[in-house]
C-alpha cells in the first residue's frame, strides 16, 4: 500500500502491530472491524465515503479507521491538522445509535465532549499525567494540545444516521519537527513523558473506554456522565476569548457547562456594546484560554 507520505518511512517495528491490536481489543463493537493504512489523505474522509458506498448493507457499528499519517488531516471549523508518521494515533471510528437508543433530552450535541472525555481518561491513565480537554474537544497537558476531536454526522444511503469520531493524538511525534507556527502550543505524550508510549495497549484501551461512553449516553443520555465531563474540562473557571461567527469577539469567564453541552459564558463589562453583562451559550466558536 505504500509508503506513508506525509514524513520519512516508518520501520516495520514503528508501524502499528494490527493483529496485536485485535487481539487485545476487550470492545463488543469498536475497532473489531479495522483497516489500517500506513498514509491516508483522512481517515474522516476514508469513514465518510465508505458510509457512502454502502447499499442495502447495514452499518458496521465500531468499524474503524487507522492510519500511521494523513496527508490532508482534518480538524475543526476547516483546519488542517499536522498528521507525520511518526508514531502517533489518527483514527476514526463510525458510530450507529440503536434504534432504541435514548432520543430524549439532548445527546447528539454531547457525541464529541464525552468522546474527548473517554480520551483523556485513556491517556491519564497509561501515563498519570493531567490531560484536560478544552472545551468542546481538545486534549491538553497545561496549555499545550495533545490532540483533538473532530465528529461528523451523516447518514447511509438507506437514510440511517452515523456518526463519525475523529481522534488525532500525538503519541511518539518529536516536536523538532513540527512547523514552527506549531511549536509554542503543541505537545505529545513521549515529550511529557520521556518516554516512547506502546499505542497498540492506548488504541485497545482507548477504543473501550469510547464504547462504553457512547453505550452509556445512547442508553441513558448525558446526566450520569457531564459531572466526568466538567471535572476534566480546564475551560471552566477560566478567562477566556470566544470568536463568535456573526457578533465578533467577546471575553468573559467560563462558568458552566450547560444541559446540551454548551459553554456558559459570564461576559465581562467591557465585552462590547451589544453585549452588556450577562450569559451567553456558547455553542460553536472558536475559545481561546486566558493567562490571568
Amino acid at each position: 500500500m505504500g509508503e506513508p507520505a506525509n514524513g520519512p518511512p516508518l520501520a516495520p517495528a514503528d508501524r502499528l502491530d494490527i493483529d496485536r491490536l485485535r487481539a487485545s481489543l476487550l470492545t463488543h463493537s469498536f475497532g473489531r472491524m479495522l483497516r489500517y493504512m500506513p498514509s491516508t489523505a483522512s481517515t474522516n474522509a476514508d469513514a465518510l465515503a465508505y458510509l457512502q458506498q454502502l447499499a442495502g448493507q447495514s452499518i458496521p457499528h465500531g468499524m474503524a479507521m487507522i492510519a500511521e499519517c494523513q496527508t490532508a488531516g482534518r480538524g475543526r471549523r476547516g483546519r488542517t491538522w499536522h498528521s507525520p508518521a511518526q508514531g502517533n494515533i489518527y483514527s476514526s471510528v463510525i458510530v450507529v445509535p440503536e434504534p432504541g437508543a435514548k432520543r430524549a433530552g439532548p445527546w447528539l450535541s454531547w457525541i464529541p465532549l464525552f468522546s474527548a472525555l473517554a480520551v483523556a481518561d485513556c491517556l491519564s491513565s497509561h501515563t498519570g499525567l493531567v490531560v484536560s480537554v478544552k472545551w468542546p474537544n481538545d486534549l491538553l497537558i497545561g496549555e499545550r494540545k495533545l490532540g483533538g476531536i473532530l465528529c461528523e454526522q451523516t447518514s447511509a444511503p438507506d437514510k440511517t444516521m452515523a456518526i463519525v469520531i475523529g481522534i488525532g493524538l500525538n503519541i511518539n511525534a518529536n516536536l523538532d519537527s513540527f512547523p514552527e507556527e506549531l511549536k509554542a502550543g503543541a505537545t505529545s505524550l513521549a515529550a511529557e513523558c520521556g518516554r516512547s508510549l506502546d499505542r497498540v495497549a492506548i488504541l485497545a484501551d482507548l477504543f473501550l473506554r469510547l464504547e462504553q461512553r457512547m453505550d452509556r449516553l445512547f442508553l441513558d443520555g448525558p446526566t450520569g456522565m457531564i459531572g466526568e465531563f466538567t471535572q476534566r474540562c480546564s475551560t471552566l473557571g477560566k478567562r477566556v476569548r470566544v470568536t463568535l461567527e456573526e457578533q465578533g469577539v467577546v471575553q468573559g469567564i467560563a462558568e458552566s457547562i450547560g444541559s446540551d453541552g454548551c459553554l456558559c459564558l459570564r461576559l465581562t463589562p467591557n465585552a462590547g456594546p451589544a453585549f452588556p453583562p450577562s450569559l451567553l451559550e456558547i455553542r460553536s466558536a472558536e475559545v481561546v484560554h486566558l493567562r490571568g
